[in-house]
């Protein structure tokens, strides 16, 4: 599935430093925490194109992006984040039922700079899917891409430069369940979470 939406976003520059890159090694994966456990995972990547060249934007970031899925049944929202080179997110026992996936985040950190990205922005038409119980549910990868446009407005202040600018932004689901089922058995080959049934995790918009 593929969207294009455009939006605005802020970026906050104490003083101009690179944005220091994310973990680029690979975590270990939380096991059960009992014989009947469910596991939600997939891996997400975002890639910035067309940025200031400061901002440290135009690359393959993976870690410590943020996916939230609202439970449909209780409305909550779940947050979950990315880390390691391959931008691995999982979710440990979930309940059972359908979830909606709400979007994406990117919040970073330096001593000199502080980028929020977040997509999407406004109304969209729902992404659903469902979890099921006693297993490990694979949504597969999940591409995200931002293409700067346009500075749309700067405010120099005390101690800050606050930019509002406009993006382009677009999501992917691969759909690649084989993949990544290969991947984690090969990564964590010890995990008891192979020992689970895994099941395929498609995207409904009904």
């Amino acid at each position: 599935m593929k969207t294009n939406i455009l939006f605005l976003i802020s970026i906050t520059l104490l003083i101009s430093l690179l944005l220091i890159a994310g973990c680029a090694t690979t975590s270990l994966i939380e096991e059960p925490t009992n014989h009947e456990s469910t596991l939600l995972l997939g891996r997400i990547k975002l890639t910035g194109e067309n940025f200031p060249i400061s901002w440290n934007m135009n690359r393959e970031i993976t870690s410590g992006l943020a996916v939230y899925l609202v439970d449909i049944s209780t409305k909550e929202v779940i947050t979950i984040r990315s880390f390691g080179k391959d931008g691995l997110f999982h979710l440990i026992d979930p309940d059972a039922g359908q979830y909606a996936i709400k979007g994406f985040e990117l919040l970073k950190k330096s001593t000199g700079m502080r980028i929020s990205l977040s997509y999407p922005r406004g109304p969209i038409q729902p992404i659903y899917i469902s979890i099921k119980k006693n297993c490990v549910n694979n949504l597969g990868d999940i591409r995200w891409n931002e293409v700067y446009a346009t500075q749309v407005s700067k405010e120099v202040k005390t101690n800050r430069t606050e930019v509002i600018f406009s993006v382009i932004g677009m999501h992917t689901f691969k759909h690649n369940h084989d993949e990544v089922e290969n991947w984690f058995r090969e990564t964590y080959p010890e995990s008891v979470w192979n020992q689970k049934e895994w099941v395929d995790v498609t995207i409904s918009s009904d």
